[in-house]
């Protein structure tokens, strides 16, 4: 049966076509319900022999183990009227070979592919697949940049017997491991990784490591020649790049890299070069502009300017005494007062002597008693309120008497000196309680309001 473009299959509609091959066609296909585009590959089982169809059913199991974003996806198989139908993942793009021969990649996008296929081929060998084939015609790179590893015709699973007869080769000849040309051994992980070594040595130096034209009986009797160094034939490479390919070129599969990821570390390193690696002089300028840039952080943070941004207090500061606002210390004056500045200095003078003075008794002391130590002096906590009567008395009064006054003296206190609140030792209370003034009746019930007007009604 053959397929045709136009052609509706079950169902899928056939698109185009994407290629040919020895075991038969690929088809671009679209799927009829959910519209979308697949590759579908065909082997008629009439023409490929017993071999090729037992190839291309291994192709289908390995493909069904794989789930990779860098691995073209199976989507599904079908055997239908003596033919194998793989339906996959379609992908547009272009091969690496194409890109190879338009012209030379810029290097950090083809190491970037590199380290793809690496990615690819690291997940299908925990997988137990080992593809066989790796080479710039089946990697596909998409218009984004990503790489799909494509065309797993000769991959092969751990423990599967040999297809190949004696003196087939299969795979492509440029890019195959010298054990692979000779079929002596059991596929390895490490023939992979030899054939991406040559991708990635054409890539950087614009050569196959061999020659455009590879001799198979060189290879076969081991006496093919050392491929050059990438920076003999490119002075712009750094050394480690001809390190890293004589080991993944090496001849012994012993030699060469033993997985896809250690291969991978390999080249982060030399893309992430470490600053020991940096020379002396680069070395000490990192350091003049470390002291430097350190240098500015001190001188900022210990500037007045970023003091007074701080907001809240570092920790561990010491509480500084906050003092309290003008309004709440001044005297208050009364709006008839029009005392003159000295007589109101007399005031305050009298007022400080009697705050550090003891008061006398109502009982006059001998005159011959010696005073009692006067004791410490006690900051008021309130205001003190100066009124009339009191500078009145500041001005009349000429001297305080002392504690060996008269005993007349003593038992009459001066009205003025009422009004001050004794600082030192509490007074006895008054035998007769003295009416307020009508003055301060009125102060006192403006400062307590919630007071009952009872002193009214008795005046």
């Amino acid at each position: 049966m053959g397929f045709h473009v136009g052609q509706t299959f079950g169902d899928y509609s056939i698109i185009a076509i994407a290629g040919a091959g020895g075991m038969g066609r690929v088809y671009k296909v679209q799927h009829l319900l959910s519209q979308r585009v697949e590759a579908m590959k065909v082997l008629s089982a009439e023409l490929a022999s017993e071999v090729q169809i037992k190839r291309f059913e291994r192709e289908i199991r390995a493909l069904g183990k794989l789930s990779h974003p860098n691995i073209a996806a199976l989507h599904n198989a079908i055997h239908a009227e003596d033919q194998l139908i793989l339906l996959m993942e379609y992908i547009e793009g272009a091969t690496l070979e194409s890109m190879f021969s338009a012209g030379r990649v810029p290097l950090e996008s083809g190491v970037g592919y590199v380290k793809q296929v690496l990615l690819a081929l690291q997940y299908a060998h925990q997988q137990g697949v080992v593809h066989r084939d790796v080479c710039p015609a089946n990697v596909i790179v998409t218009g984004d940049g990503q790489v799909k590893l494509t065309d797993f015709g000769l991959a092969k699973s751990y423990g599967d017997s040999l297809l190949t007869n004696c003196g087939e080769i299969l795979g492509s000849l440029p890019y195959m491991a010298p054990e692979q040309l000779k079929g002596t051994t059991q596929p390895d992980r490490r023939s992979d990784l030899y054939s991406v070594g040559a991708i990635l040595y054409e890539h950087l130096t614009g050569q196959k490591p061999f020659g455009p034209n590879r001799k198979l009986a060189a290879a076969l009797t081991d006496s093919e020649s050392e491929p050059a160094a990438p920076s003999r034939l490119e002075p712009g490479l750094a050394p480690e790049w001809d390190t890293i390919l004589q080991r993944a070129l090496a001849r012994d599969p012993a030699h060469r890299y033993a997985s896809a990821e250690e291969f991978l570390d390999a080249i982060t390193q030399i893309e992430q070069p470490h600053v020991a690696d940096l020379p002396l002089p680069q070395l000490r300028t990192l350091g003049v502009g470390v002291a430097i840039f350190a240098g500015l952080i001190v001188a900022v943070i210990a500037s007045p300017g970023f003091s007074a941004l701080r907001g809240v207090a570092p920790v561990g500061a010491s509480w500084t005494h906050i003092a309290p606002p003008a309004f709440a210390t001044e005297v208050t004056k009364p709006a008839a007062a029009s005392a003159p500045a000295p007589a109101l200095h007399a005031a305050k003078s009298i007022e400080a002597r009697h705050r550090v003075k003891p008061v006398a008794s109502p009982v006059a002391a001998a005159p011959d008693a010696e005073p009692a130590p006067a004791p410490p002096p006690v900051a008021l906590i309130a205001p003190t309120v100066i009124r009339p009567a009191t500078l009145t008395t500041a001005k009349t009064s000429a001297a305080v008497p002392s504690p060996a006054a008269a005993p007349a003296s003593a038992a009459a206190p001066n009205p003025a000196d009422s009004a001050i609140p004794p600082a030192t030792a509490p007074q006895p209370e008054p035998e007769s309680p003295r009416a307020p003034t009508p003055e301060k009746r009125g102060f006192w019930h403006k400062l307590n309001p919630f007071k009952k007007k009872h002193g009214d009604e008795q005046h």
